[in-house]
């Protein structure tokens, strides 16, 4: 015998009460609201069961049955005829269509039922091995039945219940695993989000982790051409894409995607082509726009398009994008008003330095050019950039208490006395006196006091000697020493670069540190002289003026 084409189905909830019910010698139906078989699970050891739920008088009692039970508030246990019952275990919902449980039970009794003959007939099964096969079956009362369909019953709403709690379990996880992918996102972002690293890197870094999350074709962020703050990132397009592309259409849709979105909010557009920007038509089916605003001004706009895998664009592709937008956001406005506070503070030294240049006419442009030889050491000498813009600044400002030392002893054209030296010998801690109180030049104090001291302790204001010497001093002693000798002055002209030279390298190990001056000796000089024949020009005008006064 051979059971009937509807095998067990092994699937969801269904799978573990078809499998109980096996195991309990229980053929399992699932029969919608009229009596109709939708689904029949069958154990394949169990062929009897077969021919008796496919038999059209079974059908056809299971249909009458099945419409009293829609009038029933608990629908009860049938019995179609001798032997044969039918067990309905609990209403479910499946595919938006509401259907019964039932379980068929059948009993030794069913062999002695006219039925049975008319079963056995039609299937071409012989009577005595059928009955045979009956008689293992376990015998049941009506009660026990009855019994048995109230524990299938619980036994259903459990399963029904675990089922759920087990789709609610995978829907959170994948919102958990959703949620964890966004919070790794700004996690990464924000960990990285310094405004004095650079700004053009972490844009790449923050597009390449937003690209690989969302899975997109390519993903793009266009600044925009108009905010002279952006500097260097004005108008730059940066492009995530796992295919060749042309940065120029980018650009170019960049560009007008700004324009027409970059007031409105996060969107979807399920048909790029009608957007009627002709470069997309190629390129993108679906896209994601999100625009990005500083101080209320639309500064950029982020957008994608067609996931790799072919999914949908999704409320959480938007969201994902719209918080890697918000951090780029509060990025670049962070690093907008991060240059607007250095381009103050670069004014204010600037302004520092520009008053003493008023001092002494004949010394314009000297910190500008200690700072950068000492930048230009700093850097050859193996230091980190951080720290040789650091050494930069104190070049800049190394001279800055010169502005309490009078002007009669600083301009004074020919020797100066032991008395006007010591004067002159007062502008490093008068400098740091001056700065000690900003707490962003700190740092920069070690150069502005330290700059005058030798390397063999003969220097000023304390006598430190070799090692002892700070860093930032023993840099900006080599720049001052160079730049004063390179110079023209009151009291003498300027020495040629090869005789300046070779002075450095006849003091190092007495007045310079050895080692610096090794390196000093081998910078490129060239944008230095031009850096004195322009500050030549601006003093000549300066010198004029001043002698026109005098």
């Amino acid at each position: 015998m051979s059971p009937s084409s509807s095998q067990i189905e092994l699937i969801g909830p269904d799978a573990d009460l078809a499998q109980r019910c096996g195991a309990l010698g229980i053929t399992l139906l699932e029969v919608d609201l009229n009596g109709a078989v939708c689904r029949t699970y069958l154990r394949p050891d169990r062929p009897l069961e077969a021919v008796v739920v496919g038999s059209p008088m079974f059908r056809l009692g299971l249909a009458g049955e099945a419409r009293r039970w829609a009038t029933q508030d608990t629908p009860r246990v049938a019995q179609l005829w001798s032997g044969c019952y039918i067990l309905p275990l609990a209403r479910t919902q499946r595919r938006r269509r509401f259907a019964y449980y039932v379980a068929v039970v059948i009993t030794p009794e069913l062999a002695a039922a006219e039925q049975f003959h008319a079963l056995c007939d039609s299937a071409r099964l012989d009577r005595v091995t059928a009955a045979q096969r009956l008689a293992k079956q376990p015998a049941a009362s009506p009660q026990e039945l009855g019994r048995s369909a109230t524990l299938l019953a619980w036994m259903t709403q459990d399963i029904e219940r675990i089922a759920q709690q087990d789709s609610e379990i995978d829907l959170l996880s994948q919102q958990l695993g959703e949620t964890y992918e966004e919070l790794n996102l700004v996690y990464k972002l924000s960990a990285h989000m310094t405004v004095t690293q650079d700004s053009r890197t972490f844009l790449q870094d923050a597009l390449a982790e937003l690209h690989q999350v969302v899975g997109l074709k390519w993903t793009v962020l266009q600044l925009g051409d108009t905010d002279v703050r952006l500097e260097a990132l004005q108008g730059q397009s940066i492009i995530c894409s796992d295919e060749p592309h042309d940065e120029a259409a980018f650009r170019k849709i960049g560009l007008e995607l700004l324009e027409r979105h970059g007031h409105a909010g996060p969107a979807i557009i399920e048909n790029a082509r009608s957007m009627g920007i002709e470069a997309l038509a190629a390129i993108a089916d679906r896209m994601l726009i999100v625009p990005i605003l500083v101080e209320g001004r639309p500064l950029a706009v982020l957008f994608g398009a067609d996931k790799l895998d072919g999914s949908e664009l999704s409320s959480v592709d938007s969201k994902l994008v719209t918080s890697t937008a918000q951090n780029i956001g509060i990025f670049l406005e962070n690093a907008m008003l991060y240059e607007d506070m250095q381009d103050m503070f670069m004014g204010t030294l600037h302004a520092l330095v520009s008053s003493i240049d008023a001092k002494d006419s004949y010394t314009c442009g000297h910190s500008e050019r200690v700072a950068w030889l000492s930048r230009q050491l700093a850097e050859a000498a193996g230091l980190d950039p951080y720290t040789v813009e650091r050494v930069y600044l104190s070049g800049l400002i190394h001279d800055v208490g010169k502005i309490g030392v009078p002007e009669a002893v600083l301009c004074k054209p020919g020797k100066l006395t032991n008395e006007e030296f010591d004067m002159i010998k007062t502008h490093p801690e008068i400098g740091v006196r001056i700065l000690k109180d900003i707490r962003q030049m700190q740092d920069l104090l070690p150069g502005v006091l330290h700059h005058h001291e030798r390397w063999d302790g003969r220097g000023y204001p304390y006598k430190l000697a070799g090692q002892d010497i700070p860093l930032f001093g023993r840099l900006i002693c080599l720049a001052d020493s160079f730049d004063a000798m390179s110079s023209t002055r009151t009291y003498r002209n300027a020495l040629p670069l090869e005789k300046v030279l070779q002075e450095i390298e006849r003091c190092a190990g007495a007045q310079f540190d050895p080692e610096l001056a090794k390196v000093f000796v081998k910078l490129d000089f060239e944008p230095f002289k031009r850096m004195v024949e322009e500050h030549q020009q601006r003093r000549s005008p300066l010198h004029q003026a001043m002698r026109s006064v005098s």
